[in-house]
C-alpha cells in the first residue's frame, strides 16, 4: 500500500505543478462527456492520463472521464479533477480522488487539494494528512472549535436551505464533494444532496469512517457531533 500511496502522490505533484502553472487556454476547452456524464475539460484529461500512467500497472481504474481502463484484482475509482468547474473558474476549491477497492471494498484512499497541496491518505489503519509541498505527515484530528459545515449541491435543494437556516446552522457550498467529505472532520457536518456517483463519494466515505453516517438513495450526511447529526438526519429524512 506504501508504493500506491508513494505513487498517487507523485502523480498528484505533477497535476499540481501543472495547475499552478500558467495553464495553457486549450486546457480550458471542453472534449465531450466523460463517463460520469459531466463534459470534460482538456485539463480532466491530462490528469486522468498522468493518474493513470502512476496506477494502471496495480489493476483497473474506472475513471469519471475515460470509464472502465484495464483490469486486475485492484480496482481504482478516480475522479481525475474534483470541483472542475471550480478549477476552470479559478475558484480555489478542487482536487482529485482516488478509492483502490478489493472485491468491492475500498482499501485506500487519497484525496488531494489541488488548489492548497493538502492531502489525506488513509490505508490499513493509516490515516494521515500531509501536503504535496513537502514529506511531513500528521494525524487527521477533529476540529471542534467549526462555525459552519459544507452543504454541497445547496443551491438545487432551497426547501432544506431553509430548514437548515430555521434551525441555525451555517454553512458553506464549495463546489467539490469528496475534498469536502475529506474535510468532515474540521467542520461541524457534510451533507450532500444529489446523484450519488461513486466517483464523487467512496474515497471521501471510506476517510469518513469513525465519524455519524446517513446515507440513502440521494442523500449523505456525515457528522462528529451526534446532536449536530440526529438534528439534520432528521430534517432530511422529512423530504
Amino acid at each position: 500500500m506504501e508504493t500506491i500511496f508513494n505513487d498517487l502522490k507523485s502523480a498528484a505533484k505533477k497535476i499540481y505543478d501543472l495547475i499552478h502553472l500558467p495553464m495553457d487556454e486549450s486546457y480550458y476547452q471542453y472534449s465531450g462527456v466523460g463517463a460520469g456524464g459531466d463534459r470534460s475539460s482538456k485539463i480532466d484529461l491530462v490528469a486522468e492520463k498522468i493518474f493513470c500512467e502512476a496506477i494502471a500497472k496495480y489493476g483497473k481504474v474506472i475513471s469519471e472521464e475515460s470509464g472502465e481502463v484495464g483490469s486486475g484484482a485492484y480496482t481504482f475509482i478516480l475522479d481525475p479533477i474534483d470541483g472542475s468547474d471550480n478549477l476552470l473558474s479559478r475558484f480555489p476549491y478542487f482536487g482529485a480522488s482516488v478509492a483502490l477497492q478489493k472485491e468491492n471494498k475500498t482499501i485506500l484512499s487519497f484525496i488531494v487539494n489541488f488548489a492548497n497541496a493538502d492531502f489525506f491518505i488513509k490505508y490499513d489503519g493509516f490515516y494521515k494528512k500531509g501536503s504535496l509541498l513537502h514529506e511531513h505527515l500528521k494525524d487527521v484530528r477533529p476540529n471542534y472549535h467549526a462555525k459552519v459545515g459544507i452543504f454541497e449541491k445547496a443551491y438545487a435543494n432551497p426547501s432544506i436551505v431553509q430548514a437548515l437556516k430555521e434551525r441555525g446552522f451555517k454553512f458553506r457550498s464549495p463546489g467539490a464533494v469528496a475534498l469536502s467529505l475529506a474535510y468532515a472532520r474540521y467542520v461541524n457536518f457534510v451533507l450532500f444532496v444529489g446523484e450519488l456517483r461513486s466517483y464523487d463519494v467512496e474515497a471521501g466515505l471510506h476517510q469518513c469512517q469513525g465519524l455519524y453516517l446517513y446515507r440513502k438513495e440521494d442523500k449523505i450526511l456525515v457528522a462528529k457531533s451526534k446532536e449536530i447529526f440526529d438534528n439534520i438526519k432528521e430534517l432530511i429524512s422529512k423530504g
